[in-house]
């Protein structure tokens, strides 16, 4: 099911959510940090075991590879989600000119 959740966070990811490998590389070319991508990839690849869409297969994981998998979805969506709109909230409450003065200074 995790898997599913992945492709599910792709898709809101801005990716197409067929094609787990093609999403993560598609992330990665746009500055996904290697955490985040690790990330991806660690519940990519022990979900391809368990988990396509629309099939599911039965093995029971251990509880820590689950609990793993979901401290990993949980890194994915704090990285990619929670701290970009945190910190977008933040930086949108600088004043005008602090903002045109950053602007400046990155070109």
């Amino acid at each position: 099911m995790l898997r599913l959740a992945l492709q599910t966070l792709c898709v809101e990811l801005g990716e197409e959510g067929k094609d787990l490998n093609t999403d993560v590389k598609n992330l990665v070319k746009r500055g996904l940090p290697e955490v985040v991508q690790q990330s991806l990839d660690v519940v990519r690849v022990v979900g391809n075991k368990a988990v396509h869409p629309g099939q599911i297969e039965l093995n029971v994981e251990n509880k820590e590879t689950v609990d793993a998998l979901f401290e990993l979805i949980n890194i994915i969506v704090e990285y990619m989600i929670s701290m970009p709109n945190r910190v977008g909230g933040l930086y949108n409450r600088l004043p005008a000119g602090a903002k045109e003065a950053i602007e400046k200074r990155d070109k």
